[in-house]
């Protein structure tokens, strides 16, 4: 039996994230094909990566994960102005002028720009040195090491390690990050790139020119949740009115303030009992409104319950490689309202035809109205067939055992 090892940010059942609950699933799933470990944090939030787990190893569903104390905190400030030098010492300008200097000159500037990367990376977190060094002792034990998330510091100091055998699954979207210098050598590592979809390796090769790696689009099985809330709905809510959803993140960075504020403007205009119920851990206020009910991080039995009879699930996010949350509405039936601002999301609504797309409150207004009013049965019919065509756990567990084999068989 291969072995394979997981190298995450966090991980846990606590953990509320759209990448590392995609790396749990994959880890739970390929347990029965391949001895699985998980290299990870003891981080349970990602905002200032505090140690909250023991550093210990546990079993978790089958799997065996190793966590590493985070040495300090994220370091906001520090990493701001790595940052702003990195900007600086990666214009097209600054390298223009250096033409006309000696080669010593532009050997000092690439040494500046690997200098602020590795520190921009420490700085960004979480800072695990002991996984690092974990990952270099026992490489060789594992056939295969999956990095999940370009961002941190764990797939960022990793990738180095044995790229031969790496298998990056990056989680691109068009952010300011992703262009800092050290990203570009970083995307040219791996062995093999699996993305979560078409959309996400466009972007990542038209930004990198790294088509001539092995790739391929996997992203994650879906399927219905297998159990319900033994509660009805409307004792979990204390209400019976009809209710919009959002599950995730409640964050600005994930479009919540706009979302707030186009939600309140439609009950001002549309007064009715209608709600929106908010699943997950809030990183910014909530509005004080009677129609908003944040319910928080909740198990996976409300979750499903709530979903299951929601009118549709709203998309605020411009920021998406995947959105399993919307291909869980898709597989249960539940029409989503998405941004037409992240392109990953706008795939997925016009090739499923199982949503609506909008841009402004009037586009909102309208889509809100349509969920109210129309029926949403072939809606219905369409998420769920464009999740049994490409988001099979089937499907996509044929492609990452073909992956594992080409990176363990080239070595």
């Amino acid at each position: 039996m291969k072995k394979i090892a997981f190298v995450v940010q966090r991980y846990g059942v606590e953990v509320n994230g759209g990448a590392e609950y995609h790396c749990r699933l994959l880890a739970e799933r390929l347990a029965t094909t391949y001895e699985v470990d998980v290299l990870t944090s003891c981080a349970l939030e990602y905002i200032t990566w505090a140690n909250w787990y023991p550093a210990e190893t546990v079993t978790i569903n089958g799997v065996r994960v190793h966590r590493f104390a985070t040495e300090h905190e994220r370091l906001v400030e520090e990493g701001s102005r790595a940052e702003h030098k990195l900007k600086k010492w990666s214009q097209p300008e600054q390298w223009q002028g250096l033409n006309r200097l000696n080669m010593w000159a532009r050997a000092m500037v690439g040494k500046t720009i690997r200098r602020y990367s590795r520190l921009w990376a420490v700085y960004q977190g979480p800072y695990t040195p002991d996984l690092i060094t974990y990952l270099k002792r026992n490489h060789r034990q594992y056939d295969a090491l999956i990095f999940i998330t370009y961002l941190y510091y764990p797939t960022i100091a990793g990738l180095n390690i044995a790229p031969h055998k790496s298998i990056f699954i990056p989680t691109a979207h068009d952010e300011i990050p992703i262009y800092l210098p050290l990203f570009r050598p970083l995307f040219q590592k791996p062995r093999a790139i699996l993305f979560n979809t078409p959309a996400e390796r466009s972007f990542v090769h038209q930004l990198f020119r790294n088509e001539s790696i092995e790739n391929d689009i996997v992203g994650v099985g879906i399927e219905p949740a297998r159990a319900l809330a033994e509660q009805p709905v409307s004792e979990i809510l204390s209400t019976d009115a009809d209710y919009l959803l959002y599950i995730g993140r409640i964050d600005t960075e994930k479009g919540c303030h706009t979302l707030f504020t186009f939600f309140m403007r439609y009950k001002a205009e549309h007064p009715s009992p209608l709600k929106l119920v908010l699943v997950g851990q809030a990183f910014m206020p909530i509005p004080e409104h009677p129609d908003l009910l944040p319910v928080g991080f909740v198990d996976e039995p409300v979750k499903a319950s709530l979903l299951q009879h929601a009118k549709a699930l709203l998309m605020p996010s411009p920021y998406e490689s995947l959105s399993m949350v919307t291909l869980e509405s898709f597989a249960v039936g539940i029409p989503v309202i998405a941004t037409a601002e992240c392109a990953v999301l706008r795939d997925h609504i016009m090739g499923s035809q199982a949503g609506l797309l909008y841009r402004s409150y009037e586009e909102f207004e309208t889509a809100v109205d349509h969920m109210l009013t129309q029926d949403t049965s072939d809606m219905a019919n369409n998420g769920r067939a464009y999740v049994q065509q490409h988001y099979t756990w089937e499907t996509v567990l044929a492609k990452f055992r073909k992956a594992v084999d080409y990176v363990a068989t080239s070595q």
